[in-house]
């Protein structure tokens, strides 16, 4: 048995799909990403990949090389609910999971390939002593290594649940549905 076909998206659903598409795409994700996900989260049950590229105007290959990622990143899920035949997705609901698992396989990764590079500069610099221009370089690469060794800590406790207060972990570590209450900060 097949699920009910999904109806087609009025103009305000398509805006809000292309915005966070366009979000994605300006973090250095496929705008694609972005409006499957969205699709997924607003959807009232999860589709498959012919009613995605069919609601998306994507083509199959486009539709099932994102699929692979966002459920390597874990913001969608694959289904197959009982008497059906096809693989349906599900997008994750938990907005802080989605993003900490995120920032952690990919921004803490490049931020740790960045540091590793400029402490091998660094260490080449250093055995230049006396050349005006490598202590130039020095300097600067110093203020480059201080600059990462921010954003580490800031991605760090961002994925730990220190970087806000605790009652915003506690409102964002959850799945958004229709009946979350909404965010309220602690007394």
């Amino acid at each position: 048995m097949e699920p009910e076909p999904i109806l087609a998206l009025d103009d305000g659903i398509r805006q809000v799909l292309d915005a966070i598409g366009d979000l994605m795409a300006f973090w250095g994700f496929q705008r694609s990403h972005g409006r499957i996900w969205s699709l997924l989260f607003l959807a009232e049950r999860p589709l498959h990949a012919a009613e995605l590229a069919e609601l998306l105007d994507l083509s199959a290959g486009q539709i099932s090389t994102s699929l692979r990622d966002l459920e390597r990143w874990g913001v969608v899920h694959a289904t197959r609910p009982a008497g059906h035949r096809r693989t349906s997705y599900r997008a994750e609901t938990n907005l802080f999971q989605m993003v900490t698992r995120v920032f952690r396989e990919r921004e803490l990764e490049q931020i740790r390939s960045l540091a590793k590079v400029l402490l091998q500069a660094r260490s080449h610099l250093r055995q230049s002593k006396g050349d005006p221009r490598a202590n130039f370089r020095l300097q600067r690469l110093e203020g480059l290594l201080a600059a990462t060794e921010v954003g580490r800590t800031l991605v760090e406790r961002l994925i730990n649940g220190s970087l806000f207060p605790k009652w915003v972990i506690t409102a964002l570590d959850r799945p958004l549905t229709a009946e979350a209450p909404p965010i309220q900060p602690a007394e």
